[in-house]
């Protein structure tokens, strides 16, 4: 604004000086003009400022890598007879930061915000103000928005280097049994209380002490996918991966599972996956969470476990 001033200042100065030397109709229509330039502007900024309207579309989230923006539409005086420069203040919620973006709209008031899909996460973008300026460019006006919207960048299904063992999905444990007349039973000491129905004679005549039968029953585990947070983004990319990956697999055999998401202090987060809703709500929380500022190293993992963030076994 300061140059087109000064550029002002000096073309009024040698209007005037044009007036002076030479009076004529010419000069005095030149003065003229050049005196209503910035009254036209700023009667051009107010009516812009007044009738602007402005239409926010966004697709909600796309893919890791994929090409996303959020569209912007400028109307009313504003589109046609004035410029606008829109400021937007971006937050990625994994790593904390945040970033203040200038975007001048053109192309008769519609323009695009750039998405940033390189890495997984749920990112705020807040349209704090928006710029009107006078096609001449003397007069400013600001008018707030605050607008927010929320992009979920989603991560890639990725085949891990471990794949689960489909028959590991129908594993069978034991424990103790509340019926007496179970088939399956473990041998142990006698202990005062015991019914004495329960003591295994032959057995105890074998081994010269009391021994009875405790009935034991099969009982299903479930499996669960653990995920370690690292501050290495492109590594957490695969491992998020990863993690939609064998979720999925769990889900196409009719298997519930858990996701563990384990950060650096051991404070562990657990979805109970059931269904597809299950796990997107639980990839939202977890594409929500602060990363740890340092990588997460624990000198205890194995090597099998460093090239395999996704595990899975059975527990009650």
């Amino acid at each position: 604004m300061f140059k087109t001033w000064f550029v002002y200042s000096v073309t009024l100065v040698a209007t005037f000086t044009f007036f002076l030397c030479y009076k004529m109709w010419v000069s005095w229509y030149c003065l003229m003009l050049v005196l209503l330039v910035p009254v036209i502007a700023l009667l051009s900024a107010i009516l812009a400022a007044a009738s602007i309207r402005y239409t926010l579309e966004a697709a909600g989230g796309a893919n890791i890598g994929q090409p996303a923006f959020i569209k912007l539409t400028i109307s009313g005086f504003a589109s046609g007879f004035a410029f606008c420069d829109l400021k937007v203040e971006t937050t990625d919620f994994m790593s904390g930061e945040k970033e203040n973006l200038s975007i001048t709209i053109n192309n008769r008031g519609v323009t695009e915000i750039p998405v940033d899909t390189s890495h997984c996460g749920v990112y705020s973008y807040r349209v704090n103000r928006l710029l009107i300026y006078d096609l001449f460019g003397f007069f400013k006006f600001s008018k707030r928005l605050n607008k927010d919207i929320e992009f979920v960048v989603r991560p890639v299904p990725e085949m891990p280097d471990y794949v689960p063992d489909v028959y590991g999905f129908k594993a069978k444990h034991l424990r103790k049994s509340g019926k007496s007349n179970s088939e399956i039973y473990d041998i142990r000491e006698y202990q005062l209380g015991d019914p004495i129905k329960t003591i295994h004679w032959k057995m105890s005549a074998k081994k010269g002490r009391t021994l009875v039968k405790e009935p034991l029953e099969e009982y299903g585990g479930h499996s669960r996918v653990v995920l370690r947070l690292t501050d290495d983004r492109t590594i957490l990319d695969r491992h998020l991966g990863e993690v939609l990956f064998t979720s999925r697999f769990y889900l196409d055999h009719d298997t519930t599972h858990i996701i563990r998401v384990i950060p650096p202090d051991h404070r562990e987060v657990a979805y109970n996956i059931e269904s597809e809703i299950d796990l997107q709500k639980a990839l939202y929380s977890i594409l929500r969470m602060r990363i740890p500022e340092e990588a997460y190293q624990n000198a205890k993992k194995s090597v099998d476990e460093e090239k395999n963030p996704v595990e899975d076994s059975h527990e009650e």
